[in-house]
């Protein structure tokens, strides 16, 4: 059985919760790693000594406790989009700002959402738009030193495995794979495939469930929905993966932190 690091996302706190706290709280509760949030306020700090005292601080409260911070997140790339030439100077410092993070704090790869689907593009344009983009990326990633993590989410494109094998075709393995986000794969697929058809390309993974009923459809903790955990552990020890897998969970309205130990309960129930 191959060892999956277990971490959460700062999302899966409020925003009542500072990131420092969560840190500490993550480490509590048995979490291997944590997986900070660039935000638009780093867009703006990008180039201020408050860039990197704000990260500076976030590797020494992980240090201190001593957990690791592998991957880093964003929600930027669902304002500023890859698909639109208009947007792409904003899509690169968005990039730029996620790779200086993870220089500062030892992070290895960014999550990078591709692009998010316009009636006006044919979906064959999108995926070029998508790749030509990518490339592009790529280059700014290596200079760093770092892996862009291209996440399958809800934007009404690369709602397949194939799509998706389709766009990292001809992008150097090295620089750029595939941040699979199980849960989000459901309704409209399975993750076992998403699982066969990346393979090696799967560079970090988001776990949460969905549960996928006619009257509710919504994401939670794992094994509160439709995932088949046993088979993603099964397929996980197939194919030899061994990296970052970590909860990206809604906070309970009820409990600042109870969702989030929830989550530590269930991973370590399905992975040992």
């Amino acid at each position: 059985m191959v060892h999956v690091k277990i971490g959460v996302n700062a999302w899966s706190y409020p925003s009542t919760v500072n990131v420092h706290d969560a840190i500490k709280h993550a480490k509590n509760v048995g979490f291997e790693l944590f997986e900070p949030v660039v935000d638009e306020e780093d867009l703006n700090s990008l180039n201020s000594p408050d860039f990197s005292r704000k990260w500076g601080s976030i590797r020494e409260s992980a240090e201190g406790v001593g957990i690791g911070i592998h991957t880093i997140a964003t929600g930027l790339y669902w304002r500023f989009n890859m698909i639109l030439e208009d947007h792409f100077e904003k899509v690169s410092r968005v990039l730029e700002a996620e790779a200086k993070a993870a220089n500062i704090i030892g992070a290895k790869v960014l999550l990078v959402v591709p692009g998010v689907a316009v009636p006006e593009l044919s979906y064959e344009e999108h995926i070029k738009r998508a790749k030509e983009a990518l490339v592009k990326l790529a280059k700014v990633a290596e200079d760093y030193g770092v892996v862009i993590g291209v996440e399958n989410v809800w934007n009404r494109i690369f709602a397949s495995p194939l799509d998706m094998v389709n766009l990292l075709s001809g992008l150097d393995p090295k620089v750029v794979g595939a941040y699979l986000d199980v849960g989000n794969t459901l309704p409209h697929s399975l993750p076992e495939h998403w699982i066969m058809a990346l393979k090696d390309r799967i560079v970090a993974m988001h776990a949460k469930d969905f549960l996928a009923e006619p009257s509710r459809c919504t994401f939670g903790i794992p094994l509160t929905g439709s995932v088949n955990w046993s088979n993603i552990r099964k397929l996980l020890s197939e194919i030899g993966y061994g990296g970052p897998l970590t909860a990206e969970i809604p906070p309970y309205p009820g409990d600042p932190l109870k969702a989030v130990e929830d989550t530590a309960s269930s991973l370590r129930r399905i992975f040992g």
